[in-house]
């Protein structure tokens, strides 16, 4: 499924992800995630937009705090977006509230996720890449699971290797909605960018304000 097709069939198509740019800790100790490691974070939501990945919001944070604490400010209730997030986003609450208020989402699972219930198993047809394709609840238990069905889809990644995606779009062609999810490639590749021809390998400041206006420069 192409860009331009996609973004018009599906509304706006939204990637969420993080990278951490590393800092030396005993110049940064504000920024400690590790033991031995200092850091921050750019959490981004990159915008297809006529066949086109722009940037649509930036947030800078230091490295410890999990992605999930960004996902109120990255992922907006929006019945005519759809967004493609990875397994550090993981929050059962979250996707019911998605649910509830009609925005849609295709993410990644853990291969230890566990389904509560199963509603359908949709047929697979012959020589298609997906695998599994079944209408779900997820979660182990009443206080560990969602309310709202969801898809579970199995499919294999460009190397050949099992990925598992959760989405609440039960219409969706499930190839299509594999196709979607390898696109995060595209968000990774800004983040290999950005680390290799903006100025965010060495900072004038060592405060909190100082580095974080570095980047905000920078982005």
């Amino acid at each position: 499924i192409g860009l331009k097709k996609a973004t018009k069939q599906l509304g706006r198509i939204n990637l969420v992800d993080s990278s951490t740019i590393t800092l030396c800790l005993s110049q940064y100790p504000w920024a400690l995630y590790l033991p031995t490691h200092a850091g921050v974070k750019l959490h981004l939501r990159l915008a297809f937009v006529d066949g086109l990945v722009h940037p649509d919001k930036a947030i800078l944070t230091p490295a410890k705090p999990s992605d999930r604490t960004q996902m109120d400010s990255l992922i907006e209730l929006d019945r005519d977006a759809l967004y493609i997030f990875d397994r550090g986003y993981v929050d059962y609450r979250k996707f019911d509230e998605y649910c509830r208020g009609g925005t849609r989402f295709v993410t990644r699972l853990r291969y230890n996720t566990s389904i509560a219930e199963t509603y359908e198993r949709r047929t697979i047809p012959q020589g298609s890449p997906v695998l599994r394709d079944d209408v779900v609840r997820i979660g182990s238990s009443a206080s560990r699971s969602m309310t709202h069905p969801t898809r579970w889809i199995e499919t294999l990644d460009s190397e050949g290797n099992l990925i598992i995606i959760l989405t609440n779009d039960l219409t969706m062609d499930a190839v299509e909605i594999g196709d979607l999810y390898r696109r995060r490639w595209q968000i990774e590749l800004f983040f290999k960018w950005i680390k290799q021809h903006l100025k965010v390998k060495s900072m004038y400041g060592k405060s909190e304000n100082a580095v974080f206006n570095q980047l905000r420069i920078a982005l």
